[in-house]
């Protein structure tokens, strides 16, 4: 027999509590809070501003960059070529592109779209902006074409495990030469592969960052040292063009809630834009580290994890598909000791009220 210590519903009044008390212990300022089942979003409360320490409340139809999310969005172009049979996982790179093997390193030359999905490519991380892009001939419409190019010149950035493939690199340069190979299949570019997605699931997705729509959307914030610094429209900082395709997309609220709905639906067997197997592929084909997704075991629960920053927001969602449950939060605000433990904070407390940890709820 089981003990419930508390109520276990959760509703908007709860997230609103939540998002308060977030805001209020971690110097957020905003955060977008949703609980899901596969038919509906059952909850959702956004608090806070679009800058901090301005009277200027967030909206619901506003924009949150979801960086490293963006990833997932590329496996499910992939995952609808494949379904399609344009193209398969195990299609090598220089299956589409032979008139480049000659110039690139024979390390390279079996690397297939699975690889890249995993990090299992050995392909130059490019996660942290100390990294040096290379010098590019900026009035070439190739600048993309001519960055894979480099990639694949390059010595690999990891060995080769026992099977053949490199050891694990998380790298965004990756997810480059993954949206050439699709640009490719499709004949169309990143951009245009993006909206396509968008109108077929429905939902609205804008590339870059949020103030690059105006002024009048969120800003980007940087929490480190007990300091908030905010980057409006006019500041440098900003995503390499680049490495675009592994994370500088944003979504509403709403829109990134009904993108994670459309997964989970998949992930329970229904029928939508892509196959139950192959939603099922993408994020538990491997442990720990799936197609562009990360999974893994919280007591005992089995879950799916998108999420993701390029240093001034984050985004993140859990996805439980047995239980028919999952829930995203997106905030204006990262990097720093304030990023993680705020995310990780309001995850811990939706996770306990549903499935009962009345010991996690008491912390």
């Amino acid at each position: 027999m089981s003990i419930q210590f508390f109520s276990s519903s959760i509703n908007d009044d709860y997230l609103k509590k939540l998002s308060r008390k977030a805001i209020r212990n971690f110097g957020l300022p905003a955060v977008a809070v949703a609980t899901m089942n596969s038919r509906e979003i059952q909850a959702a409360h956004l608090l806070g501003n679009r800058v901090f320490q301005e009277d200027e409340p967030a909206t619901i139809n506003d924009f949150f960059h979801i960086g490293s999310c963006s990833k997932s969005l590329l496996a499910m172009i992939a995952g609808r070529l494949v379904d399609e049979g344009k193209l398969q996982w195990e299609t090598r790179f220089f299956d589409l592109f032979p008139e480049l093997k000659n110039q690139s390193r024979n390390e390279y030359y079996d690397i297939s779209l699975e690889d890249l999905f995993l990090c299992e490519a050995g392909i130059l991380a490019f996660t942290s902006h100390e990294e040096e892009l290379p010098e590019l001939d900026d009035n070439s419409a190739s600048r993309t074409s001519q960055f894979v190019e480099f990639l694949l010149k390059q010595p690999p950035a990891k060995p080769r495990k026992n099977n053949g493939k490199f050891d694990h690199l998380y790298s965004n340069a990756g997810y480059t030469i993954i949206s050439q190979m699709l640009e490719k299949t499709t004949g169309k570019s990143y951009l245009q592969m993006i909206a396509e997605l968008a109108k077929k699931l429905g939902i609205k997705i804008h590339h870059g960052w949020p103030n690059s729509l105006g002024a009048d959307q969120p800003w980007g914030h940087m929490i480190a040292n007990n300091k908030t610094v905010k980057l409006g429209p006019d500041h440098e900082y900003k995503l390499p063009d680049l490495i675009a395709p592994a994370g500088d997309l944003a979504m509403t609220p709403p829109d990134f809630s009904e993108y994670i709905r459309q997964n989970l639906a998949g992930l329970t067997g229904q029928d939508g834009y892509l196959k139950p197997k192959t939603f099922q592929k993408i994020h538990f084909g491997y442990q720990g580290f799936s197609l562009g997704v990360a999974n893994g075991t919280l007591h005992r629960v089995n879950l799916s994890v998108i999420n993701g920053s390029a240093g001034t927001f984050f985004c993140q969602a859990i996805i439980v598909p047995k239980s028919d449950f999952a829930l995203t939060i997106m905030s204006n605000a990262g990097t720093g000791a304030a990023q993680m433990p705020a995310i990780e904070w309001v995850t811990e407390k939706i996770m306990a009220r549903k499935f009962n940890w009345w010991w996690k709820a008491l912390t």
